[in-house]
């Protein structure tokens, strides 16, 4: 494994894990976006109405991240931030993240 590929194969790993989570708590229809041409709407797709982008880093980079699902969100959907955590396996006890200015569209 070259230095290059390995933060991409944590992101892949991350992302499958995330979609089988997803997958065992509701939302049989979640995978793993396999666009490849750098316009997929977030890393997992198959919920309705929401964007997720998922994130395997040791350095935090909040800013970056929600600039980036912000801009692949298709019209509609929230766009979340998905950060797995150093050391935390099971992907229910992960971070989700998105900008104060979603919270009234998200609550009643």
């Amino acid at each position: 494994m070259t230095g290059g590929n390995a933060p991409r194969r944590k992101g892949h790993t991350a992302e499958r894990e995330l979609a089988a989570w997803l997958r065992r708590n509701g939302y049989p229809e979640a995978r793993r976006f396999l666009a490849g041409d750098g316009r997929q709407p977030g890393d997992v797709d198959g919920i309705p109405g929401v964007c997720l982008e998922v994130k395997n880093a040791a350095r935090v980079q909040l800013g970056p991240w929600l600039a980036q699902v912000d801009a692949e969100a298709r019209s509609g959907s929230v766009p979340f931030v998905v950060v797995r955590l150093p050391r935390i396996t099971d992907p229910g006890e992960w971070a989700l993240v998105t900008r104060v200015r979603q919270l009234p569209g998200l609550l009643p």
